[in-house]
């Protein structure tokens, strides 16, 4: 993965924010979140994880421990890891 394609440190508070806000791992307070640059070798483990107020969704696989992100649009932050994109 490109340094380019990796998410900020501000984009993983906010993502963080939002899976406890929506509490879609019973609001796991040490849920790591992480960029999986390798989602196009099993794309049938990814889900939509959709916002409770309408405010976003952010696609990716959770392992139990890690919030692994492909892809997200919350408020005015969008961010997509280029590199799972099949060539």
């Amino acid at each position: 993965m490109n340094q380019n394609a990796l998410i900020n440190e501000k984009q993983t508070k906010l993502l963080v924010e939002t899976i406890g806000k929506n509490a879609w791992f019973n609001a796991n307070p040490g849920v790591r979140v992480d960029a999986w640059s390798n989602f196009h070798q099993s794309p049938d483990v990814l889900r939509n994880y959709l916002c409770k107020d309408g405010s976003g969704y952010i696609r990716g696989y959770y392992d139990g421990g890690t919030f692994y992100v492909k892809r997200f649009h919350l408020r005015d932050e969008e961010w997509t890891d280029s590199q799972s994109a099949p060539s």
